[in-house]
């Protein structure tokens, strides 16, 4: 009895330490490669800027990045830029921080993207025209779709009006169906449209405020509808764009 009771403490002894030190390997590698995990973060963020407002083939993210787009940080509430640091505000996370968002619920707002709280500030991203004057006004949004939140960004013109692409670059959609969302071939139907975007079945033909909806994928597509409506509207960068149609980035 007393050598199976050592031999049954010795194995939990081993086993113990044996997952101390796996725990202990676990976190120091995590430490060491957050940054490393962020700074990937970042890029992949930039790429998607870039590539929203045009800019696809890139040598350095980076520097392509910092010489061809002005990041701002917007007061949702006045439309008016804030000294926020955009580099390091995060759109997928300020909505679980209480100090920069609020219930929609509490609020009495209507949750129409499914995202339960709102950003008191967002970042902005301006591509500018080799005269200076702005090209490209990129904006994040966020809206649920059939599975979960769809991030991504809607480029507009410098009109404040007229779309020049969508992106998604993180969502849990359905590949084949919802997951077209990244399709070339349905965000191309967006430029040109104008806002606001309505999400038809079938085919949406001519009309400047109609695209195609995705076959097969209609919560996805009114989750984009919806996305793009919030956040193009007044509890979102509707106060900002105002400013931008009465001249303001000029």
């Amino acid at each position: 009895m007393s050598s199976n009771n050592e031999s049954i403490g010795k194995t939990l002894t081993v086993v113990v330490s044996l997952c101390l030190v796996c725990a202990i390997i676990v976190s120091f590698a995590s430490v060491q490669l957050r940054p490393l995990q962020q700074a990937n973060k970042t890029k992949d963020i930039q790429s998607n800027i870039l590539s929203a407002a045009g800019i696809s083939k890139v040598d350095d993210v980076f520097e392509t990045f910092n010489t061809n787009i002005e990041a701002r940080v917007v007061d949702m509430s006045t439309g008016e830029f804030v000294d926020t640091d955009p580099s390091t505000f995060d759109f997928e996370k300020s909505k679980y921080d209480a100090a920069l968002s609020y219930s929609l619920k509490e609020k009495g707002i209507e949750d129409i993207a499914g995202i339960q709280r709102a950003t008191t500030q967002a970042p902005v991203y301006i591509s500018k025209k080799q005269d200076g004057s702005t090209d490209t006004i990129i904006l994040p949004i966020q809206g649920y779709g059939l599975w979960g939140i769809m991030y991504g960004f809607l480029a507009l013109e410098s009109d404040g009006e007229t779309v020049k692409s969508i992106n998604f670059y993180k969502h849990n959609e359905t590949p084949g169906l919802g997951g077209e969302i990244q399709n070339p071939q349905w965000t191309a139907k967006w430029e040109g449209k104008e806002l606001p975007i309505q999400i038809v079945k079938g085919t949406a033909g001519s009309d400047e405020h109609k695209i195609d909806g995705l076959s097969g994928a209609t919560l996805t597509s009114n989750g984009v509808e919806y996305a793009v409506d919030f956040w193009t509207g007044e509890h979102g960068f509707g106060p900002f764009l105002a400013k931008v149609r009465e001249g303001a980035l000029n």
